[in-house]
């Protein structure tokens, strides 16, 4: 079963920030490589959700909410 996933507008805007700051603070490539890794993440949900947590936050939200951490244990982004 594939289910929808969907990059907030503000959260595509906060990724592509994060890359530019890896890219003026690293290089293009470093840079490259995380944006294609967190997107490779996020697309990954569609096929596997239910690997990641239910955040606390989804009983005050009425819905489902699940957390997938992304990067190495001292880089670590929340999607």
């Amino acid at each position: 079963m594939a289910f929808r996933v969907e990059i907030a507008p503000r959260a595509f805007a906060d990724i592509d920030a994060i890359a530019d700051y890896i890219t003026k603070h690293g290089s293009a490539e470093q840079a490259r490589k995380w944006f294609d890794g967190i997107l490779d993440a996020i697309s990954s949900l569609k096929s596997m959700p239910v690997r990641c947590p239910v955040v606390d936050e989804s009983a005050e939200l009425g819905q489902e909410v699940r957390l997938l951490l992304h990067g190495a244990r001292n880089r670590r982004y929340k999607v």
